[in-house]
């Protein structure tokens, strides 16, 4: 009986190990901006340095003016929503490669999100809360006009809501029928910044602002200062003004989860040895 409770430590000790590795991962995020000319640059925030990924034009296309981004993570595809022409490109996160998603013909679909399998944004005219399948099917929503005028739209993956930001409403809820719910930062809290595109950033918000800059919201006081300058952007290849953000989280290992790792692998081998060793002795 005590040979096989030994035998069962290194194993046990093992997943302990992998779970304190684990637990010292940190998130990082890549942040994708682009300007109403559909100029789309990256800026990886673990390593505090932008790149150019792609353009419309580049990929042989005629933008009109690009108002939103969002990202989807089972195409690794950035969404492109060019609201003067129509439609809904989708670039290569890795490679900047786009391809036409679909046409919105006669609505001007802007600011996007994309949730439960489907595409959201705002249509312009209208101001009501729009929703697309990947193939461009229009879905059927409830919702009726909202009570500010809209560009913005971003999704919170912690708590799986759609929202937007707007100067004379603060940050608000929209649920996915087109019903507007709860006020998250009043406008005088924002201090009537103005939106262009919105995305949630670890608790905080990326206000793409039709400006040179892209600024950090605060998510409980509504502060803002700025996240990306105008130097940055433009090494980002952003020539105009900034009309859509988006992002990916990244798991990026703390410095200390490697040596941890070292010491837990050498940890399992002095532990198998040694019951290896009480085993050999009991036969």
């Amino acid at each position: 009986m005590k040979t096989s409770l030994r035998l069962r430590w290194p194993g046990l000790w093992g997943a302990v190990f992998i779970l304190l590795a684990s637990s010292l991962s940190a998130q990082t995020a890549v942040v994708f901006a682009t300007d109403a000319s559909g100029n789309i640059g990256r800026y990886d925030v673990g390593l505090g340095a932008g790149t150019v990924l792609g353009s419309l034009t580049a990929s042989g296309f005629s933008p009109g003016q690009v108002i939103g981004l969002a990202y989807d993570s089972v195409t690794n595809g950035v969404l492109i929503f060019d609201r003067t022409v129509n439609k809904v490109y989708s670039m290569d996160a890795n490679t900047g490669t786009t391809t036409l998603l679909f046409s919105t013909p006669g609505v001007q679909l802007q600011g996007g999100a994309v949730f439960g399998g489907l595409i959201y944004g705002i249509n312009e005219n209208l101001q009501q809360l729009a929703a697309y399948s990947f193939a461009g099917v229009a879905q059927s929503l409830s919702g009726t006009a909202l009570t500010a005028h809209v560009h913005s739209l971003g999704v919170n993956p912690i708590t799986q809501q759609l929202f937007y930001l707007t100067g004379s409403s603060g940050v608000r809820i929209i649920n996915t029928d087109g019903t507007e719910g709860t006020v998250l930062l009043t406008s005088g809290q924002v201090n009537s910044i103005n939106s262009e595109d919105v995305a949630y950033y670890n608790g905080d918000y990326l206000v793409a602002s039709y400006d040179r800059s892209i600024y950090l919201l605060d998510g409980t006081t509504g502060a803002n200062t700025t996240f990306l300058t105008d130097a940055q952007l433009t090494t980002m290849g952003i020539t105009g003004s900034v009309s859509g953000v988006t992002l990916i989280y990244q798991a990026v290992p703390e410095p200390g989860t490697g040596i941890l790792l070292l010491l837990g692998g050498a940890v399992i081998v002095l532990l198998a040895t040694r019951a290896n060793k009480a085993s050999r002795l009991n036969s």
